[in-house]
């Protein structure tokens, strides 16, 4: 595979050790390729370029502003960028707080090198990959919705109200499809609806919406 058709993968990591861990786990790969790394959030902004990388893995516990405050400054210049947040933490807040900033998936650092790398192409398939206990955590915020809450004011039906929890914990389309039984045009149809009564354009957007009640 020539290294025109692999996909650039940025890195903002302070820890050196780390950067470099993961540039050794990726360039196992055919497919992707470190285009960009920085340091901290700072240099990230400054030297942000057109050719921006489609993947970015962000440490949250940089030093000066936090990988949050990084994903926040880049997610609205850079919507296509996709942004996997790779960290030791794992408490509610900061895990609402980078989804609400505009991250597309969470990982913890112990987290393996193959689910490192089925993360980066889930988030490129349209996924939200999350580590299990992070997506467990999601899942448990939602819940609370059945009996009321945001959903319920927004008038989803039963069936949007499962897709919406089956897309927080990072489902493709396909793998929603084949967990509710039905069609995956049928999901997208579902999914169009919600999207339209939540006033939102894509999945972060439609579970930060509800996060941000």
């Amino acid at each position: 595979m020539s290294a025109y058709s692999q996909t650039n993968i940025g890195i903002v990591e302070d820890d050196a050790r780390i950067r470099e861990a993961l540039r050794a786990i990726i360039a196992t790969t055919e497919d992707l390729r470190v285009d960009q790394g920085w340091a901290n959030t700072e240099d990230a902004l400054a030297n942000w370029t057109q050719h921006c990388p489609e993947v970015v893995i962000m440490d949250i516990n940089l030093p000066g502003a936090s990988g949050i405050d990084c994903v926040r400054g880049l997610a609205s210049r850079w919507p296509s960028t996709q942004f996997l947040m790779y960290t030791m933490h794992d408490d509610d807040q900061r895990v609402f707080d980078a989804l609400k900033a505009g991250a597309n998936g969470y990982l913890l650092k112990s987290a393996k090198p193959q689910e490192i790398l089925n993360a980066i192409r889930e988030l490129l398939q349209g996924g939200s990959p999350m580590s299990a206990p992070i997506a467990r955590r999601v899942v448990a915020h939602l819940r609370p919705a059945k009996a009321g809450g945001n959903l319920t004011e927004a008038g989803l039906t039963e069936r949007e109200h499962e897709v919406l929890q089956l897309l927080a914990e990072g489902l493709l389309y396909k793998e929603i499809s084949l967990r509710l039984g039905i069609s995956e045009s049928a999901i997208k149809q579902h999914i169009h609806r919600m999207y339209a009564k939540l006033h939102v354009q894509n999945r972060t957007e439609a579970v930060n919406r509800y996060f941000g009640r």
